[in-house]
């Protein structure tokens, strides 16, 4: 729980480096219809820009982790099934999304996320993390 406590700590603060931090590279982000791979940190920065500056203009200012299932997968290998509330700065609900993570623990024993699988159906809220276009890459 401490890693999705975190999570939700840098995406309050909106902090992209932070964020980046929390997966490992190749990193998947993916829906029942679309998938990003990410392999290079870069590509991953701009995703990560891209998403924060849409979950801004969408006015939502703190995310709220509910655990629903965690599995460890194997020594290393942990399946985390939650449901994310996006909430205004009145504290007033946006966005629910259920989310599942496959994440690994590195040699420092922290947790990485490697997959990452929207898991609701309302496709607009993956457009948090659409392919970016040159207009909104990092400088």
């Amino acid at each position: 729980m401490k890693f999705l406590t975190d999570y939700a700590h840098a995406l309050d603060r909106r902090d992209e480096e932070r964020l980046i931090d929390f997966c490992l590279l190749p990193t998947v982000v993916m829906n029942d219809n679309d998938k990003r791979v990410f392999m290079q940190g870069e590509e991953l920065a701009k995703a990560c820009h891209v998403m924060v500056k849409r979950l801004k203009e969408a006015n939502i200012v703190y995310h709220k982790p509910n655990l629903t299932q965690a599995i460890r997968l194997s020594d290393t290998l942990h399946f985390l099934k939650m449901r994310w509330q996006l909430l205004d700065k009145d504290k007033q609900v946006i966005f629910t999304c259920a989310t599942s993570y496959t994440l690994q623990q590195v040699s420092d024993g922290t947790l990485k996320i490697i997959v990452a699988v929207v898991d609701d159906d309302r496709k607009s809220f993956f457009s948090f993390f659409a392919k970016n276009d040159e207009s909104e890459a990092i400088g």
